[in-house]
Formats: structure tokens, C-alpha cells, sequence
């Protein structure tokens, strides 16, 4: 009996032990836990008021504590890469045509662009550009090239307007091939004509920025992330060069939205993948002070990246504005 009643007081004993116990753990919780719940109710929304006049985004957003948001396509921007531009084109292994990188100013006033269409591509354009080039590309009688996707040099007076940038400058190391320049560029690289003082578009996911962000405060050097709905993957990205439009990324950020690995064997085959043709992956750019880019550590700007994201917010914040952010 003795033993019986021993047996029970330990199990009593035990059992108020254990919910003693139980009962410090919860206090010693209960700050964290009520610092978590407060996080979670303070935690950034995507607040914020409708933004028209961005090319690129039927709908944009502004978002209320800074930076702007909307959903457009994946174009893929090769700009930055060595093997881009090359006189020869395609029979030369560049992955881009010249008529993509330039306008035309003629004589008679009139201009048009390079990839208009792909006759005006393959024939206007390319006649255009040989006889401006055989006339010294400076030439008023003849017209001149204003070259965007190239590094060019030199101004050019056609039918009484200024056209700048109209002397193609090719890389230096006689490889033929164009400079492929990038606005994000490595300041420790004097020389234009360096190819590795731009941003490599195989390997830094990078996005493109038009003027019509630039006017909202956005700079290039900054940082953003796409996120692509269909994939439910989120990528983020430094801004690294002009464009016309929101909606074009490079090579490596097309890749790994679509949830593709990275790779430095791009043929004019595999040049698009990632490219996605409907308005469906959100692109939002945080704004902020730039940061400096070093061409030779890549991780750093991605590492940069990555931080930038989880201080705007995150998975989390995105996935709140995936569903506010509208459509169109």
C-alpha cells in the first residue's frame, strides 16, 4: 500500500513539475512571441496609388514608402556581352543584328529605326550603314548613324540636327566585335573600349530602365526584383541600363526566373530562353542610393541584390503585391 501511494505522490509530483515547467517556457516566450506578432502586424504592405506614363506597364504603382511596381513582359537584353555586335553579324557570331543598335539620319532629314522590320534590318539598314561608313559615318551628304546598343564616338551635323554617338567603336584586343556597353559600368575601367568594364549580362541579372523612371527618382545602380507569376520565382536585380520600356532583362536574369541555371555558352539558339511574351512578371524597383560596381566581383552585386530585397521586405511583402499591384 506504502508503495501504491509513493507511486502516486511521485506521479503528482512529476505532473506539477511539468506544467511549472511548461508554464516558465511560455513566459520566457512570450516576448518573442509578441515580437513576432508585432512584425507581423507592421510588416510592409504594398500600399500605394496608381503611376500612368511608365513605358512598359499599362498599370503601374507607386508604392507609398518609395519605389514603383507593375507587371510587364521578359524581353532579354544581351547589351554588355562581348560576342553581341560585330560588323559581319551572324556570320561573325555575334548574337545581336547591327539594326538593332542604331538609327539612321539621312540626308534629306528623315530617319527611321534599324529594326523597324526585318526587311528594313537585313536590307535598307545595312545598305544605309555601308554607305555612310564608306563616306567616314560623318558625312552630311550622305547621313549618319546614331548608334545606342554600341559605343559610339563623334558627332555628326545631318539636315541641320546634332546626331552623337556616330563613330562605332570595336573592343579592344582586335576581336572584331563591337563595345557592347551597359550605363552601370565598373568607374576603375578607364578605357571605353574595355568589354569587362560593363555589366555581364550572362552572369549579373540586371533590368533595364526607361527615362520615364529615371524622371521618378529611380537611378541606375539601384536595385529591384522580378518576380514571374507563372513560375512563382523571384529574382533580384540591378538596374543596369536604359531602355525604352520596363520589361527587359538580361540573360542571366531571364534564365533564373524561368528556372534555368546560368551559362556562358549562349548561341544565337539559346540566346531568348526565359523570354516571356505575356504581361506576367512583376517588376519592382525599389529606388534608393546606388551602389558602386566593382565589373570584377559579380557576387557582390548579386550578394547587393539579395540584400536589398530582404530590407525592402522579401517573399512576403512580395507576395502582397503580386496580388495588389493591378494587371491593367
Amino acid at each position: 500500500m506504502r508503495t501504491l501511494v509513493s507511486l502516486v505522490a511521485v506521479t503528482l509530483l512529476n505532473a506539477v513539475l511539468t506544467i511549472e515547467r511548461f508554464r516558465r517556457s511560455l513566459m520566457a516566450a512570450w516576448p518573442l512571441w509578441l515580437l513576432w506578432a508585432s512584425a507581423q502586424a507592421v510588416a510592409p504592405a504594398c500600399d500605394g496609388t496608381p503611376l500612368s506614363g511608365v513605358a512598359g506597364w499599362d498599370a503601374g504603382w507607386k508604392l507609398s514608402d518609395g519605389g514603383y511596381a507593375g507587371f510587364a513582359k521578359m524581353n532579354v537584353n544581351i547589351d554588355g556581352y562581348s560576342r553581341a555586335y560585330h560588323p559581319k553579324n551572324a556570320a561573325a557570331g555575334a548574337l545581336i543584328h547591327l539594326c538593332n543598335a542604331g538609327r539612321v539620319h539621312l540626308a534629306d532629314g528623315s530617319a527611321y529605326e534599324g529594326s523597324e522590320s526585318n526587311a528594313i534590318c537585313t536590307g535598307r539598314f545595312m545598305s544605309d550603314v555601308a554607305r555612310i561608313e564608306a563616306a567616314g559615318w560623318t558625312d552630311p551628304a550622305v547621313g549618319a548613324v546614331q548608334w545606342y546598343g554600341i559605343l559610339g564616338e563623334g558627332t555628326a551635323k545631318i539636315h541641320g540636327r546634332t546626331v552623337s554617338a556616330v563613330k562605332p567603336v570595336q573592343q579592344a584586343g582586335g576581336s572584331g566585335f563591337y563595345v557592347s556597353p551597359t550605363s552601370l559600368f565598373d568607374k576603375s575601367v578607364a578605357d571605353a573600349k574595355d568589354q569587362s568594364r560593363y555589366v555581364n549580362p550572362l552572369r549579373v541579372p540586371s533590368a533595364v530602365m526607361p527615362r520615364s523612371l529615371a524622371s521618378n527618382g529611380v537611378a541606375i545602380g539601384t536595385f529591384g526584383v522580378a518576380y514571374h507569376a507563372g513560375k512563382r520565382v523571384a529574382v533580384p536585380f540591378v538596374v543596369g541600363d536604359g531602355g525604352p520600356r520596363v520589361g527587359e532583362g538580361s540573360v542571366a536574369l531571364a534564365r533564373l526566373a524561368a528556372g534555368l541555371p546560368l551559362t556562358d555558352n549562349v548561341t544565337r539558339q539559346n540566346r531568348f530562353e526565359g523570354q516571356v511574351d505575356k504581361k506576367e512578371v512583376l517588376w519592382v524597383f525599389f529606388g534608393g542610393t546606388p551602389a558602386p560596381f566593382e565589373s570584377g566581383n559579380e557576387a557582390r552585386t548579386i550578394d547587393d541584390a539579395k540584400a536589398a530585397f530582404a530590407a525592402w521586405g522579401g517573399e512576403s511583402r512580395l507576395a502582397k503585391c503580386s496580388q495588389t499591384v493591378p494587371r491593367q
